[in-house]
């Protein structure tokens, strides 16, 4: 995966090349390596370039569960990390392992901690019947002649999803509440029962 162009997937992470010394991730799509190159020689204002010098990698890790993965390392004493999301997550381990080895790294695995994805779910089992029982609130409220008007930022897709509420009606807001409650509670538990693998080269 070295001397080639990697097209990533986040609003401020397009393009991305490993090279021999150095990892450069750019804000800018590229369809050549050399202009990915030339432009981290350079400041632009249109463009963000992120370079990470290979000597100072310390770790690269991903969990199986996400979509990414980190790098952490040092510059001028101090450490950084950069989460990088791939446009193709499959080639995910390609290019892991092609820093991996650039470093001489070796592969770890380890089960990720319990408590945060349980922490993380259970604020779902929490926030989903609250909003439930707002959203009934609105289409309830809409049988009785009150519509909910929309207004300030995102006012569009704010009265949209009132839209959709009041059409959907107190009745079935209920039901799709409920089976989103129970389905976050399943995944809690399921990830409570069965932890994600967290991979760590270094």
């Amino acid at each position: 995966m070295k001397n080639q162009i990697i097209s990533l997937g986040e609003k401020n992470q397009k393009s991305m090349v490993i090279d021999d010394d150095r990892i450069i991730v750019s804000s800018k799509s590229y369809s050549a390596v050399d202009g990915l190159r030339a432009a981290a020689e350079k400041k632009g204002l249109l463009e963000s370039v992120k370079v990470i010098p290979m000597s100072g990698i310390r770790e690269v890790n991903y969990n199986e569960t996400t979509s990414n993965f980190e790098v952490k390392y040092s510059v001028e004493g101090k450490d950084k990390k950069e989460t990088i999301v791939l446009e193709d997550n499959s080639i995910r381990e390609d290019v892991v392992n092609t820093i991996a080895t650039n470093k001489g790294f070796t592969k770890s695995e380890e089960q990720e901690s319990k408590i945060k994805p349980l922490l993380f779910n259970l604020f779902g089992v929490i926030f989903i019947p609250v909003l439930t029982w707002v959203f009934r609130g609105m289409a309830v409220d809409a049988e009785s002649g009150v519509h909910y008007e929309a207004s300030g930022r995102r006012s569009g897709i704010k009265q949209l999803l009132a839209n959709v509420v009041e059409t959907l009606g107190p009745t079935w807001v209920t039901v799709i509440g409920v089976l989103a409650t129970v389905y976050m509670i399943y995944v809690a538990y399921r990830r409570y029962t069965h932890p994600a693998s967290q991979f760590i080269y270094k």
